[in-house]
C-alpha cells in the first residue's frame, strides 16, 4: 500500500469518526428550547429537556425509585464593553418523582433552591415525564429594578442516567443552554 492507500484510509478513519462523534452528540440530553420572558419584575422561563427519558430511566420511575432531574438556572446582564456578563443571580429548580405502589399513584415535588415549590399526585406516566423534562412559566427570578436591558437566562440539567458496573449511579448533564434576550420595562405610574 503506498502514500495514496494511506491517505485514503486515513481520511475514511476521519469521516467515521467525526460521523459516530456526530451521532453521539445528538443522541446526547441537551436543553432543547429555553424561552425567558419578563412579566413586571418576574422572569418566567419555558424550557424543554430532550433526549433524557431513556428506556433505563421509565423504569427507575416505573419501578418506585426516586428518580430527580436537577436544573441549573443562571440570570446574567450582557455588558458589551466587558469581557465577562454581569451574574444577577442564580437558583437550583429540581424535580423528583416517585411511584407509589399502594396508591399506584405517581408523586411529583418541585423545589427550588431547597425550598418546597409544589406537590402533587398523578396516575398518568405521560404526565410524570412532561413534568420532569419540560416546564411552562417557571418563576425562576424577581428582579428589584425594572429598566433593565441585555438580560439572558443559562440552564443546565444534571440527572442520573444510569449506572456503572450495576452499582455505581452515574450522573448525565447537558451543556448549558441560552436563552434569548430581553429586557424588564419600566414600570409607568
Amino acid at each position: 500500500m503506498g502514500w495514496r492507500g494511506y491517505l485514503a484510509v486515513s481520511a475514511a478513519l476521519i469521516a467515521f469518526t467525526a460521523g459516530e462523534s456526530r451521532g453521539a452528540e445528538a443522541s446526547r440530553p441537551r436543553i432543547e428550547s429555553l424561552i425567558a420572558q419578563p412579566r413586571g419584575t418576574e422572569i418566567l422561563l419555558r424550557f424543554r429537556l430532550g433526549g433524557a427519558l431513556n428506556p433505563e430511566l421509565a423504569t427507575r420511575i416505573q419501578a418506585g425509585l426516586e428518580t430527580t432531574i436537577r436544573y441549573d438556572i443562571r440570570l446574567y446582564r450582557h455588558n458589551a464593553h466587558w469581557f465577562w456578563d454581569y451574574s444577577m443571580g442564580k437558583v437550583k429548580y429540581r424535580v423528583s418523582a416517585t411511584f407509589d405502589p399502594v396508591t399506584r399513584e405517581y408523586v411529583i415535588v418541585e423545589t427550588m433552591d431547597d425550598k418546597p415549590f409544589s406537590r402533587s399526585t398523578t396516575r398518568d406516566f405521560g404526565d410524570v415525564t412532561r413534568r420532569l423534562i419540560s416546564h411552562e412559566n417557571l418563576a425562576a427570578f424577581r428582579v428589584r429594578e425594572d429598566g433593565l436591558t441585555n438580560l439572558y437566562v443559562t440552564m443546565r440539567a444534571t440527572f442520573d442516567s444510569g449506572y456503572l458496573f450495576t452499582i455505581i449511579p452515574v450522573d448525565s448533564r447537558t451543556d448549558w443552554a441560552e436563552s434569548n434576550r430581553f429586557e424588564v420595562k419600566p414600570v409607568s405610574h
